[in-house]
């Protein structure tokens, strides 16, 4: 378990980086520089991060329902999963359209969610902290603000190298919302037993942290790639 839930899944991966003309040597100096980055570090070293990993995973897989926030969700939309079994994973900013943190396991993020994101780690809340080559600049300022608050949240550290790094981790997906939805399904959650929310095609959701509008979509025709192989394509608002 743990690794990515689909055979080709590094394959879409190295397609991406081709279609975006990104570098997976860029990739892998990003998340080899955190993982060495937090080596030492007392809150967020090896032990503590595995800590939270299997924290995080009897929780999923103990839940009755694993709902998947996605970037394009309405907060009324949320209200409807209040059930004690129901549990959230959060795709970056999307954190901010959870009105408390009781039913949320974790929030997937490449660093980008702005000020919901930031909200939630004040919190102590758990983050999965995603390194790529684009935002080596952006992990180090934000952990750094990150490491000052009274209570620091929980990091586990995923990758997107087709090579195996120590303490971190490569679930597969790209976005934010799919890799969200990768990272349950290599634990062993059941597929029947997940749902997805927010996922959209043609919508930039109010609670992404994007800087450029025409990338994003581009992104997103991937996300509804990867989301469709995995057979969840269902829950994507056209």
């Amino acid at each position: 378990m743990h690794d990515a839930p689909t055979l080709n899944a590094f394959h879409i991966q190295n397609e991406v980086r081709q279609s975006f003309g990104w570098s997976e040597a860029d990739d892998a100096e990003s998340a080899i520089q955190l993982q060495n980055h937090l080596e030492e570090h007392e809150d967020w070293s090896p032990a503590n991060r595995e800590k939270a990993f299997e924290r995080v995973k009897k929780q999923l897989l103990n839940a009755e329902r694993v709902v998947v926030i996605g970037a394009a969700v309405e907060e009324n939309e949320i209200k409807h999963f209040n059930q004690s079994g129901d549990v959230f994973i959060a795709a970056d900013g999307a954190v901010g359209a959870v009105e408390n943190y009781s039913q949320l396991a974790c929030i997937v993020s490449d660093l980008d969610g702005g000020a919901y994101l930031d909200a939630a780690a004040s919190k102590g809340q758990t983050i999965i902290v995603h390194a790529h080559g684009d935002n080596l600049l952006q992990w180090k300022k934000t952990l750094a603000v990150w490491e000052q608050y009274p209570s620091v949240p929980s990091l586990i550290l995923s990758h997107q190298v087709t090579k195996a790094i120590s303490g971190m981790y490569n679930f597969g997906g790209f976005t934010d919302g799919d890799r969200a939805l990768c990272f349950a399904l290599s634990l062993g959650v059941s597929p029947e037993r997940i749902q997805l929310i927010g996922f959209s095609i043609n919508r930039i959701g109010q609670w992404s942290g994007i800087t450029n509008v025409d990338n994003k979509l581009q992104k997103l025709v991937w996300m509804e790639r990867i989301v469709s192989e995995l057979k969840f394509g269902h829950f994507i608002k056209k």
